[in-house]
């Protein structure tokens, strides 16, 4: 499997299972939310949420480069 298509794999897991408890959250807090309101919310905050995604090209091979928002720290998958 490509690096990059790793990489994708990844983000993609990740933003997954922030939506899913970010949806039940906000839908546990607000009883009386519409659904509309509900999931676009739930979606703007999984992606401020969600690590950005490098793929570094170095001599040894492409590295997958994960960085949070909240986090100066970068981890590093191979």
């Amino acid at each position: 499997m490509k690096t990059s298509t790793k990489a994708g794999l990844y983000v993609f897991l990740i933003f997954a299972v922030i939506y899913v408890i970010v949806r039940f959250s906000i839908q546990a807090i607000f009883i009386d939310i519409n659904q509309m309101v509900l999931a676009v919310a739930s979606a703007v905050i999984t992606v401020i949420l969600t690590p950005q995604r490098r793929v570094v090209k170095k001599q040894s091979g492409d590295e997958i480069q994960l960085k949070w928002v909240f986090s100066k720290k970068v981890i590093v998958l191979k």
